[in-house]
């Protein structure tokens, strides 16, 4: 009796793993999820310096609606806006002007970026406009 317990604890604590998200995993880091009122306040005025999978990119926030990006030698425009507590953005031309839109988690001045539960991107904000988009 105490072997089949201590088994359907083990299996139950494994499915418990196996349905943990990158979300809860970044929470357990020190990340907390960011609310829409916090991405705004973030950005507004300041810089995202980060990678993606295809490469590094700088992006500023002049105001609660546009944007500008430095990435893959190439400099454009786009607009942004908070839908809930996601972040939501389209280019011009990058991701064939299509909207996207994330969940973003914070620790200190790191901020991920979560689609589908994986990890989009890593960025650091920085204050200000140091790339002078």
């Amino acid at each position: 009796m105490k072997r089949r317990i201590f088994f359907t604890l083990l299996a139950s604590a494994g499915l418990l793993a196996a349905c943990a998200t990158v979300g809860d995993e970044l929470v357990t880091e020190g990340y907390v999820q960011m609310s829409g009122a916090e991405i705004r306040t973030a950005l507004v005025g300041n810089s995202l310096d980060g990678t993606d999978s295809d490469g590094d990119y700088v992006i500023y926030y002049p105001s609660s609606s546009m944007m500008r990006i430095v990435y893959q030698g190439r400099t454009e425009a786009g607009v942004w806006r908070i839908r809930g507590d996601k972040y939501c953005r389209r280019w011009q031309t990058f991701g064939s002007g299509n909207e996207r839109c994330v969940t973003m988690y914070r620790k200190g001045n790191q901020i991920d970026w979560v689609q589908d539960n994986e990890i989009t991107d890593r960025s650091v904000l920085v204050a200000g406009n140091p790339a002078r988009l």
